[in-house]
């Protein structure tokens, strides 16, 4: 009976044909010849899917070597599989054994030939672009509300590798499909009031036309009350409120607040927003209880950063009219940047959507709320200065009896006096717990702001001082008031020669310019500012001895035959002389016991310290000394002096006593 044929795809034969005689041996050789290096090349092709493509580029020099080996690797399977095939259809086997064959065959080359066609598709790809969130560096519990900054610089490099830019990106931070901002940067920051899960998607332009969309999720679970701005700054106001967290049904009775996690409520108020400023660095626990309408308690916690300004290229800051950026709408302010540093541009966000390019720039905020103003100042170097301001326009105060005491009555919201005007106001009301507090611009001299308002002016003109006040519901009144300062119609002038010098100093005051009209001068009263001064009574020319150096306010009065006083003041500075030891003695030479006084009147300057060393052994601090010599010898005395500033000096004479 002739042998069966064969079935395996690979090694039929003819029927009746003799059949060789192929060792088992044979066959393992050939099979581990032929599948060894294919085993090895769809390893290979895996390998480059697992590592292709590469994020971050170290392994795109692969590409090439790739594409090239699953071309030729894919090209020796097609031609392999087109003589498997043709020797199959060869065959004089029934169809059953073709087909079995044929089914065999391409199950051990149809998964080279796949990977041969997927790898050269696949590698060249671009990598898949994602979102990174780089603040807060922890995710992992998030608590509303709070500040997101999400980064596309790996997206950037990705695609700066295939020779694209980033023309511009589209944010939608809440996935509903609006843009919320769009950056020429591939940095965002997006602030979340309230706890929920957000899409975040980007919509990148590139330099080619082309665009990619690129999708994160971002889970808040939690959400406690708002901080504004959300990263503070030392000596800058911050807001709290808790009205997120409220509705028509839950109302808030009381909201107790504790800004230094002492355990002891810093304010308590029955107002959704309360403000605190910070005055060092460093995180802090923040806790508010919280107080419904329903009796119902709530406790909640943040820890908020509080940073210092930050650091700036260049010097650079804001100026405000006002000072105080808090009152009621409409609330005017006037910005502006003050810099010696050459620049090319400054850029305004106001904070209500509104921008402005300019170095001042003035807006009116029309509604309530807090606005975080920034300003970034470009410089001619390449260097950007970013600073800010924050807003805050709250409910006007109303005070129906505000009245003042003090140096000068207010009227109409106007003062009129003569130089120079020392101004005393204290705010008057029955309305309890008010706050007060005083804006002063371009005044003289500025002694207190804080309830009672104490100012110089020493220039004619006009100016406008604005008392602030503030109750406990954080409503706020601001009271413009116009100071109308005129030239004094009576006026005494003083000249002093010389205007300054080193102590001890004569000085000749002459106030023989003096014109007081329509008054008749009588004499004048001098009033020198030292300790050894006394009030003297004397003609308009007077001169005087500073002894001490220091900083010394000469008064004037002039008086009039009327009866009437006219006074002035001047202001003169007497300089300490440098200090330089000297020292004079009785006698330098004598019989022993020999006994010498020392004398330092020809030292200059003000010695804080004083030492003798009198070559003997002996020392002494005290300014003249009388000092014996009990044997005989040369001795050589030094006076060591020492001032305020450091300054040291000394003189040595030589003192000889003799035996006989």
């Amino acid at each position: 009976m002739a042998d069966e044929p064969s079935v395996d795809g690979i090694s039929l034969q003819e029927e009746g044909e003799a059949t060789p005689a192929v060792s088992q041996k044979t066959k393992t050789t050939l099979l581990v010849v032929f599948f060894t290096p294919y085993v090895l090349y769809m390893l290979w092709c895996v390998f480059l899917l697992s590592v292709l493509p590469s994020a971050s580029g170290e392994f795109d020099f692969l590409i090439p070597i790739g594409m090239g080996s699953s071309v030729l690797g894919g090209g020796f399977l097609v031609l392999l599989s087109a003589l498997l095939l043709k020797r199959l259809m060869d065959s004089k086997v029934d169809q059953f054994r073709k087909g079995f064959g044929l089914a065999k065959a391409a199950g051990v080359l149809a998964p080279g030939l796949a990977l041969s066609a997927f790898v050269p598709l696949q590698i060249p790809q671009e990598p898949p672009l994602f979102i990174e969130i780089v603040e807060p560096a922890d995710t992992s519990k998030l608590t509303a509300p709070l500040a997101v900054t999400y980064s596309l610089e790996t997206a950037n490099e990705i695609l700066t590798r295939r020779n694209l830019r980033i023309e511009r990106v589209q944010w939608d931070f809440d996935g509903n499909g609006v843009p919320n901002e769009e950056t020429l940067e591939p940095v965002a920051t997006a602030i979340y009031e309230n706890k929920g899960a957000y899409s975040v998607v980007a919509r990148i332009q590139l330099s080619d036309s082309s665009t990619r969309r690129v999708a994160t999720r971002l889970v808040i679970p939690e959400s406690v009350f708002s901080v504004f701005p959300l990263r503070p700054i030392i000596g800058e106001p911050v807001t709290f409120s808790v009205a997120h967290l409220l509705s028509e049904e839950v109302a808030l009775k009381e909201a107790s607040w504790d800004f230094n996690n002492d355990e002891e409520f810093d304010e308590i108020t029955q107002e959704n927003e309360v403000t605190f400023t910070f005055l060092r660095p460093g995180p802090v626990k923040v806790v508010a209880v919280v107080t419904l309408n329903n009796q119902s308690q709530i406790r909640l916690e943040k820890e908020v950063l509080v940073s210092d300004p930050p650091p700036l290229p260049f010097p650079v800051e804001i100026i405000t009219e006002p000072e105080n950026l808090v009152g009621p709408a409409p609330f005017g302010v006037l910005f502006s940047v003050e810099t010696q540093e050459p620049y090319e541009k400054i850029e305004w966000n106001i904070g209500d959507q509104r921008e402005a390019i300019g170095q001042r720039v003035g807006h009116t905020f029309e509604t309530n709320g807090n606005y975080y103003v920034t300003a970034e100042v470009h410089s001619l170097s390449g260097a950007i200065a970013k600073l800010s301001k924050t807003v805050r326009v709250v409910d006007g105060l109303r005070l129906s009896d505000l009245q003042f005491t003090g140096s000068h009555p207010v009227q109409g919201q106007k003062i009129i006096s003569e130089l120079p005007l020392s101004l005393e106001l204290t705010p008057q009301t029955t309305q309890p717990l008010i706050d007060f507090n005083w804006e002063v611009k371009n005044a003289t001299v500025v002694e207190s702001t804080q309830e009672t308002l104490k100012a110089i002016f020493r220039k004619e003109g006009t100016y406008t001082v604005v008392l602030v006040g503030t109750d406990p519901s954080g409503k706020v009144l601001r009271f413009p008031i116009t100071l109308e300062v005129q030239p004094p119609s009576s006026q005494i002038n003083i000249r002093m020669q010389p205007e300054g010098g080193v102590a001890p100093l004569q000085v000749r005051f002459d106030a023989s310019e003096t014109l007081i009209q329509g008054e008749e001068i009588t004499g004048f009263e001098w009033k020198f500012g030292d300790e050894s001064s006394t009030t003297v009574q004397g003609g308009a020319q007077i001169e005087y001895l500073f002894e001490q150096p220091g900083t010394f306010k000469v008064f004037a009065t002039a008086f009039t035959t009327s009866g009437k006083t006219f006074s002035t003041e001047r202001t003169i500075v007497v300089r300490a002389p440098a200090l330089d030891a000297c020292f004079t003695t009785s006698r330098t030479t004598g019989k022993a016991p020999l006994g010498v006084s020392f004398d330092m009147k020809c030292t200059t300057g003000v010695p804080t310290s004083i030492e003798w060393d009198f070559g003997d052994g002996a020392t002494t601090d005290e300014r003249n000394p009388i000092h014996v010599f009990e044997r005989a010898g040369v001795y050589t005395v030094t006076l060591r002096l020492q001032d305020e500033q450091g300054t040291v000096s000394q003189e040595s004479l030589v003192i000889t006593a003799n035996s006989q």
